[in-house]
């Protein structure tokens, strides 16, 4: 039985959640939604708020020490990649690594310090919560059902042809969906939406779009 959790004891994990910022761990049977919306503008409320504090939690900035192989203040996807192994017991694949370090990397430096590397373990934990609640059978990832269950509680409703497309675009021989591709599948549908409302003025569904307009509209999604 496959389980996205650290290492650490069940007592220094519950500690951390206590210390660090208030974070609540909270499941998602006790909400009637989640919606990506609110995800990233959380992730977004937290990062600020940690970004303009001084302090770090002694255990996040120790396990950012524990992957600081090069001793430069930052780490960078590689190091990540092999912390999410190491800790996490789950293989995140390169691309998925150097996603969300750009997407935390605000001083755009290559790498994360140890503020931004905290914004982010908050983030991942929440992605992790939810992508534990729609993992039913608890196999470690999601089928077709699971992902079109998932998604359907975010107020996403996609065709089945649409589903199997999102699961198989990286790997055609694949059935079901991992933890990374999970979490960068729904940061990558949130914008393109984002987008595509933000031309849908009359709220029709469908837009008229240049061809260079579109290109910027997926430049800025990536």
């Amino acid at each position: 039985m496959a389980q996205y959790r650290s290492k650490n004891e069940d007592e220094d994990d519950e500690k951390l959640e206590k210390a660090c910022c208030g974070f609540k761990y909270t499941p998602v049977e006790e909400k009637r939604k989640i919606f990506l919306s609110d995800i990233l503008r959380d992730a977004h409320e937290r990062k600020k708020h940690l970004l303009d504090s001084n302090h770090v939690h002694p255990a996040v900035e120790k396990w950012f020490r524990t992957m600081e192989t090069k001793n430069e203040g930052r780490i960078s996807s590689k190091e990540l990649q092999q912390a999410f192994e190491v800790f996490q017991g789950k293989h995140f694949s390169d691309s998925s690594c150097k996603f969300v370090v750009r997407l935390f990397d605000l001083d755009k430096n290559g790498g994360l310090d140890v503020k931004e590397f905290e914004s982010l373990y908050y983030y991942i934990r929440q992605w992790l919560n939810a992508f534990n609640t729609y993992d039913r059978d608890k196999s470690g990832f999601l089928d077709e059902n699971e992902l079109d269950y998932a998604l359907k509680q975010m107020d996403i409703n996609f065709s089945p042809e649409f589903i199997r497309f999102l699961i198989t675009k990286n790997n055609p021989k694949a059935k079901k969906m991992a933890l990374d591709q999970y979490i960068i599948t729904c940061i990558q549908i949130q914008r393109f939406t984002d987008e595509f409302k933000n031309r849908d003025v009359n709220y029709s569904g469908s837009i008229n779009i240049k061809y260079e307009d579109f290109l910027e509209m997926i430049l800025r999604c990536l």
